[in-house]
This record gives structure tokens, C-alpha cells and sequence, in this order.
């Protein structure tokens, strides 16, 4: 596997789990005075870690 690969796996995981964590502590984030909703997170943490699973996935082949 490529390095290049490795780390944008890895990279996702993190944001993934990133977003996991808020949706479960509640952490509220801000952006230019603007509230982000929490909900926001479930959809986000699905598709960054579908990303990181096909992307460690895909190495194995």
C-alpha cells in the first residue's frame, strides 16, 4: 500500500472518530458566530469512516 494511501486512511479515521466523539460529549461548535447543529456529526462521522474502511479495505486486494 502506498504511504500516501496510509494516510488519508488514517486521516479519516481521525476525523471520523472526531465526529463521533462530539455527537456523544456534546460538544458544541461554532463557526462565524453560527451554531453547527449536533446532528450534523452522525452523517459526517458514516461517511468519513465508510471512507477510511474502503480505503483500508482496498489495500488488502
Amino acid at each position: 500500500m502506498k504511504l500516501s494511501i496510509k494516510v488519508a486512511a488514517a486521516f479519516l479515521s481521525v476525523v471520523s472518530l472526531a465526529h463521533l466523539l462530539r455527537l456523544v460529549m456534546r460538544w458544541p461548535i461554532t463557526i462565524n458566530g453560527l451554531e453547527v447543529p449536533l446532528w450534523l456529526s452522525a452523517p459526517a462521522f458514516l461517511v468519513t469512516g465508510a471512507l477510511a474502511l474502503w480505503l483500508w479495505q482496498d489495500h488488502k486486494v
